[in-house]
């Protein structure tokens, strides 16, 4: 089950990032879907789960455009909620042939004008992905999730301080983005991962991109895991594609260390290729992979 953001992005793939106050030719155009949680659950579906969205949506057109995709995806599309007379959000992304992007975004008001949350989603779920766009809506399932006994994972990206100080300590598993952990405790180190865990999550993580990982479990010490070396053609997606992964995988029961090395597997594969999240892998070429020799 996953509970946040979905919007409209609009990518450009150009050769050199764009310069300012000039104009930039791009060699490709797509238009697509993007948003944290959404683009995690249709990497956990193309890797075999059964994922299920709950989103604040506009009444606009963009809402049949997400349903259309979830669909495509195989993700269920059913907890899309339409709040009347509000906008949906849109992204300009560029991809620069480093594969490196650059995300400007505008978030719908649907986001802040939901409903309150209906904590009954969850019945039946094996595991919560939430993000933080919509926070209230995160901070209901998390503190659900947690009473429900459900393993939850809080895709810890840039946010307002105070948003993320209301979710960490209810995610079993808080995994920060470097920018996150800078944006929640000033600064993206071990001394990071040691904070969250003392706010009440039992995991903590710092994704680094090419850098890897460092992950930290309650009671034990600090462990790194390197990232798998690819080809990057394009980056957009990559860290949900990683939360995805790593929902589906500790939802099958895999130990922490499987599941990391799993999801960083799985991110890795989806920057070998372009178009964001529709690069995300398939299970059996993901399973091959890691089967490979290093």
């Amino acid at each position: 089950m996953g509970v946040g953001h979905v919007a409209i992005d609009h990518l450009f793939s150009t050769r050199a990032a764009p310069a300012a106050g000039l104009k930039t030719a791009a060699q490709r155009y797509h238009q697509g879907v993007g948003g944290m949680t959404c683009n995690a659950l249709v990497a956990a579906a193309r890797l075999g789960a059964r994922a299920r969205l709950l989103a604040p949506v506009g009444d606009d057109a963009a809402a049949a455009l997400f349903a259309d995709h979830l669909a495509r995806e195989g993700v269920d599309a059913s907890g899309l909620r339409r709040v009347a007379g509000a906008s949906s959000s849109v992204s300009a992304v560029i991809v620069d042939a480093s594969g490196d992007r650059t995300i400007v975004n505008h978030r719908g008001d649907a986001l802040a004008k939901a409903p309150p949350f209906e904590a009954a989603a969850l019945a039946g779920a094996d595991a919560l992905l939430a993000d933080p766009r919509c926070v209230h809506w995160a901070e209901a399932a998390l503190a659900e999730a947690r009473r429900l006994g459900i393993v939850a994972l809080l895709d810890a990206d840039t946010a307002p301080r105070d948003d993320l100080q209301r979710l960490v300590g209810l995610a079993g598993w808080a995994v920060f983005s470097t920018p996150g952990l800078q944006a929640w405790h000033g600064a993206a180190d071990a001394g990071g991962l040691a904070a969250a865990l003392a706010a009440g999550a039992e995991v903590a993580v710092l994704t680094q991109g090419a850098q890897g990982l460092l992950w930290q479990r309650r009671g034990q010490a600090v462990q790194a895991l390197p990232a798998f070396a690819v080809a990057v053609v394009d980056t957009l997606g990559a860290g949900d594609v990683f939360h995805g992964a790593l929902a589906l995988a500790l939802a099958e029961g895999q130990g922490d260390a499987d599941a990391l090395r799993f999801a960083a597997a799985a991110a890795a594969l989806k920057c070998s290729r372009p178009d964001g999240v529709l690069g995300a892998p398939r299970r059996a070429e993901l399973d091959r992979f890691l089967q490979a020799p290093t």
